[in-house]
């Protein structure tokens, strides 16, 4: 009997301990300070629920349970000295008591045990930058955008709060910087912000340096800079990136702007890049622009179809195109036409990208009807003296006669614009000027 007895024990014993276990892990699920309590006098010595109950407790409203909760973090910092979570938010609470060498301390002890967790780095930069220790910060920031550059923007962002001016940031955090997604994301941030000066002054440390930088700019993050550049009317330092672009090879430079022709991509040899100088698409319903083997010379050219049965104004396609003040050009090109139904055909369109109370260049050339073979387009203009860039487009406006709606394709191939000299600048417009 006795025997039985100890063996009945010995199977019971288990299921208590089993049961005791699982009503803890129930109770200790909950945010609740009365049932993480119970969870801890069912299993005392657990580290995450007394860092769970020091949490629930600190961010409680009641003052005094701030105190327990200070305790309970501090108690599952000793059970696990390993967890970085748990220094982190009792650094976290510490700094919220004002009491800095618990902070601090913490902090430290959080980086040490896990070296490589980016959200700690950026948790201890910023109780660095609120203690007013901005050398520190900016190292720890620095280190974090190495571990992950994602942090950039929220980086650059506290950085530039707290520092006042881009050029600290640049010194601070910047200058040791080898990868470019970093830099284009603080040149970005800094010229939506209209500093337009130490937005320039990083990319072209970034283009100096490309060799050495992890990873190439890309189009794709160097277009929202050149189209403020553009909206900014900073000719000079759009130009200049769009040719640091072509010399790090991220935009080709079969095409280059450094000649003499101002449009590049004037042929249609390269898929368009839809930024940039490049020409840019501007969808809209019942007209489609795409590449075609169809070509006046080389490959490729640009075909617009026009597939509906309304009179609408279209603009399919465009190129910003930067030119000098107050200097004239001649726009070329070579037409191709089949079917165009309406008596306003397209035609290319010249106009300034900003108006001016001085001036406001809008011309364009003959449009284009019916079916005709290969043919010339000439439009001279003269920019305005305050147009810095202008938008060139493959354009139909409105038809005032019969037929007014239009369909048909038009194909466009060799668009040049070069600059006349100041003898021969005197011509006739365009036919058409608004």
């Amino acid at each position: 009997l006795l025997f039985l007895v100890v063996i009945s024990l010995v199977a019971i014993f288990p299921a208590f301990e089993a049961a005791r276990i699982a009503t803890a892990v129930t109770l200790g699920s909950s945010m609740n300070p009365e049932d993480l309590h119970r969870a801890l006098s069912l299993d005392p010595g657990n580290a995450d629920l007394e860092h769970r109950l020091g949490v629930a407790l600190f961010y409680s409203d009641s003052t005094p349970d701030r105190g327990h909760g200070i305790d309970h973090l501090r108690r599952a910092t000793m059970l696990n000295p390993h967890e970085a979570l748990y220094w982190s938010d009792l650094s976290a609470a510490c700094e919220a008591l004002h009491d800095k060498p618990c902070a601090d301390s913490a902090a430290a002890s959080a980086l040490d045990a896990s070296p490589m967790t980016p959200r700690l780095y950026w948790a201890a930069a910023n109780h660095a930058l609120r203690a007013g220790r901005q050398v520190e910060a900016f190292r720890l920031f620095r280190y974090l955008l190495e571990l992950d550059p994602s942090y950039a923007e929220a980086v650059f962002h506290v950085c530039l709060r707290a520092a006042g001016t881009p050029g600290s940031v640049d010194r601070g955090i910047l200058a040791d910087t080898r990868n470019a997604h970093v830099s284009m994301t603080f040149v970005n941030l800094v010229s939506r912000l209209e500093d337009y000066d130490s937005a320039y002054v990083e990319w072209k440390r970034v283009a100096s340096e490309a060799d050495s930088v992890a990873g190439p700019v890309t189009v794709a993050e160097a277009e929202p800079y050149l189209d403020r550049l553009i909206s900014a009317g900073r000719e000079r330092d759009a130009v200049a990136v769009w040719d640091d672009l072509e010399h790090l090879r991220v935009v080709s430079s079969a095409d280059s702007m450094l000649r003499r022709d101002a449009v590049f991509n004037g042929g249609f040899e390269q898929v368009p890049l839809n930024a940039g100088f490049d020409w840019r698409y501007n969808p809209q319903p019942l007209v489609s622009a795409t590449i075609s083997d169809v070509a006046h010379t080389g490959s490729h050219s640009m075909r617009v179809e026009f597939t509906g049965d309304r009179n609408e104004e279209y603009e399919p396609v465009f190129e910003v195109v930067p030119v000098e003040p107050g200097r004239s050009y001649r726009l070329s090109a070579f037409a191709r036409s089949q079917a165009i139904t309406s008596d306003t055909g397209p035609r290319l369109r010249v106009r300034d990208l900003t108006c001016s109370p001085v001036s406001c260049l809008d011309v364009s050339s003959s449009g284009v009807t019916s079916t005709t073979d290969w043919h010339a387009i000439t439009l001279p203009f003269t920019a305005g003296p305050e147009t810095r860039f202008v938008r060139l487009a493959v354009w139909r406006p409105r038809s005032r006669g019969y037929p007014s709606e239009i369909g048909g394709v038009l194909w466009i191939d060799d668009v040049s614009m070069v600059e006349q000299p100041l003898e021969g600048s005197v011509g006739t417009m365009a036919e058409s000027r608004r």
